[in-house]
């Protein structure tokens, strides 16, 4: 997907909105990048953010399983035992994670820095309205390679 640059607002981070398919629709996320010295977006960081969104539906289904059991020890600390909790409800399906979380926006890190392709991604989630759900992930040059690297609250991953 080509996205274009030129709509980005610069700050301490360039940020803008790009699309992404979120189930039967596409929906507006914010994305943050990195500036180099000169302020510019560097060559990795732009391909590193359009090979995910390029992927985004694989990387979404890639994604599932760690949610799922992040939400599941969120709910064990919790201390949900109900399977009709009100704030953690029992999740035995794992495609119902698509119906309770929501991409909101991505920060895509300098590679030259820290050597690697590495994004954060915030989410909306039902069980923690205030604080969400982050996850870091590093991006390999296929699928395979893909890694989640950390999950938690929005705050432990930024």
């Amino acid at each position: 997907m080509k996205v274009d640059y030129s709509k980005f607002e610069r700050g301490l981070n360039l940020h803008g909105k790009v699309a992404v398919p979120e189930g039967d629709f596409e929906k507006m996320i914010t994305v943050q990048l990195q500036p180099d010295d000169d302020g510019e977006i560097p060559d990795a960081e732009k391909e590193t953010l359009e090979l995910f969104l390029d992927n985004y539906t694989q990387y979404r289904q890639l994604l599932l399983k760690p949610i799922f059991d992040y939400y599941q020890e969120r709910r064990d600390e919790w201390g949900a035992t109900e399977p009709d909790d009100e704030l953690y409800p029992e999740v035995k399906d794992m495609n119902k994670m698509y119906e309770m979380v929501s991409l909101h926006g991505v920060i895509v890190y300098d590679e030259a820095y820290y050597g690697k392709r590495i994004m954060s991604l915030f989410y909306d989630c039902t069980w923690d309205i205030e604080e969400g759900m982050g996850i870091g992930i590093a991006l390999g040059d296929s699928l395979s390679e893909f890694k989640v690297t950390e999950i938690g609250n929005i705050g432990d991953v930024y």
